[in-house]
């Protein structure tokens, strides 16, 4: 879940997968692609407003990126504000002020990023320096050599900062099978149960909307079916997929999805309601791609486990390895790395999955930050995270939905709901890569700055901690400020004025 709060750094006129609070003043959008939590803020009132009224502000993103959006009546607003770019192919943006004229013009290049349909980092080149936005990523360890635009001729661009996709910096994920190696297993898990009878049928349960396209496809073509789909909606302008998806629940592969998305179901019934045309009861296994959960195991793994009588687990991820993401930021040897997930705690396990060629797992890395020196070669050892503290929720798993009803939330920020800390403190999170923090004493960024070593189980909270402020007796002869007290005293404040509280106290 990403917790990105919109803005870089380096150039804080964009606003890239937020579009709500101080990113409502961007002078121009991108999205990385189609999934819920890049989104927030993206059908908001306010934007909405500021779009009616706005000659030059328009959101960049790829054009499948486009199609998936547009698909969605609630974002039809944006249909004359969007500008699909080509992949691969640097384009000039000029970011106008329309109220004072100024123009700042960026370099920007959509680069692949493996995580959905339509996904792309965005690698913006400027006067502030060429920085990486990788959004949701999955590259496999080699891929960032082979992306030509990462380059200025034969050698590395120089990359000021990347915003990372860290969903798996943790060493409990040191390795995840390919999504190659995910499809054989499933593959043969589904011809084993499909081949039994016709009354045999198989539910891909897969959250989100987009992403296991790769698996609907192969499936498709391997077992020469269609896959049975809640709408056809998302996949009309691409053929590609649409030809291996279909609503006729009459086939033996089913990815369809309850209303409200329930987790688990009664295994004698299909989301769909599908039976037999016969009457004659259907055997239904069902199959949840997953990696969270694996990396919750604290025993060696398969690829695919069952779960239950008639349930199973598939490692199947969107989100880089954590030897995938070393391997990425060692060969680029960026500056700065500024996460924009909170990695996950916890202990560390064994090798996690049986039969697959895994490195020892590493005792996890905690987040530090050190004083930069000179570049030396690229680290062998994991790189070192900073961040201040964040209030996160627990991790529950690691999908992506698009669902509507998973709207509701994100619907009532946009109407100014509760701030959300984790997203707003996020951009403050920042790694210095290895290769300039060799040396000097590590620190961990605190609210007053102070060192720290490694983490330690929390203690009890003492006295002050757990005390409230209701607990404290009121100051004598205090009163509960009225309205009028309250409105001078916020005029005196916004006018510059000196402010008194009380006789013989100091002045604010």
């Amino acid at each position: 879940m990403s917790s990105f709060a919109g803005r870089m750094k380096e150039y804080p006129n964009m606003s890239l997968d937020r579009f709500d609070r101080e990113n409502l003043h961007a002078r121009a959008y991108f999205l990385s692609h189609c999934h819920k939590d890049h989104m927030k803020g993206l059908k908001g009132p306010l934007l909405k407003r500021k779009l009616k009224f706005s000659l030059t502000v328009k959101l960049y993103c790829s054009f499948v990126t486009k199609e998936l959006l547009l698909s969605n009546p609630k974002y039809a607003f944006w249909e004359d504000h969007i500008v699909a770019l080509e992949l691969e192919s640097p384009t000039l943006i000029t970011l106008i002020d329309e109220a004072s004229g100024e123009r700042e013009e960026l370099v920007v290049t959509l680069l692949p990023a493996g995580h959905c349909p339509g996904s792309v980092m965005f690698l913006v080149e400027g006067a502030q320096g060429t920085v990486l936005y990788t959004g949701d990523f999955r590259l496999a360890k080699g891929d960032a050599s082979r992306i030509e635009l990462l380059h200025s001729g034969s050698r590395v661009k120089d990359i000021k900062s990347v915003y990372l996709d860290s969903t798996f910096y943790d060493p409990r994920f040191y390795q995840i099978p390919s999504r190659e190696t995910c499809l054989h297993a499933i593959r043969g898990l589904v011809q084993d149960w499909v081949s039994r009878s016709v009354y045999h049928t198989v539910w891909l349960n897969c959250k989100a909307a987009y992403g296991y396209e790769y698996l609907f496809t192969n499936l498709g073509d391997e077992f020469h079916t269609q896959i049975h789909v809640k709408s056809l909606d998302m996949f009309k302008k691409m053929p590609e997929i649409l030809s291996h998806v279909t609503t006729d629940r009459a086939t033996q592969i089913h990815a369809c999805r309850h209303p409200k998305d329930e987790e688990f179901v009664p295994a004698s019934r299909l989301p769909c309601g599908s039976s037999a045309s016969d009457g004659t009861p259907l055997n239904i296994i069902s199959i949840k791609p997953s990696t969270m959960w694996f990396g919750e195991r604290t025993q060696r793994t398969k690829v695919i486990v069952r779960t239950g009588a008639s349930s199973y687990r598939a490692c199947f991820s969107f989100h880089s390895s954590y030897s995938e993401i070393k391997d990425f930021l060692s060969y680029l040897q960026p500056i700065n790395i500024y996460p924009s997930v909170i990695p996950i705690d916890g202990d560390c396990a064994d090798w996690l999955f049986e039969g697959a060629d895994l490195a020892p797992v590493r005792k996890r890395v905690m987040m530090q930050e050190a004083t930069p020196t000179t570049l030396p070669n690229p680290p062998d050892e994991p790189l070192p995270l900073t961040h201040i503290p964040l209030i996160t929720g627990d991790y529950m798993d690691c999908t992506e939905s698009n669902d509507d009803e998973e709207e509701r939330d994100l619907e009532e920020e946009e109407r100014g709901g509760e701030r959300d800390e984790g997203s707003v403190q996020a951009e403050s999170m920042l790694i210095q890569s290895e290769d300039r923090c060799q040396g000097d004493a590590l620190t961990n960024l605190d609210a007053g700055g102070e060192e720290s070593g490694s983490h330690t189980h929390q203690s009890e909270p003492t006295e002050s901690q757990v005390s409230s402020d209701f607990d404290i007796p009121s100051t004598p002869d205090s009163h509960t400020p009225g309205p009028d007290d309250l409105s001078d005293l916020y005029r005196r404040l916004a006018a510059g004025e000196e402010v008194v509280t009380r006789t013989g106290s100091q002045s604010l």
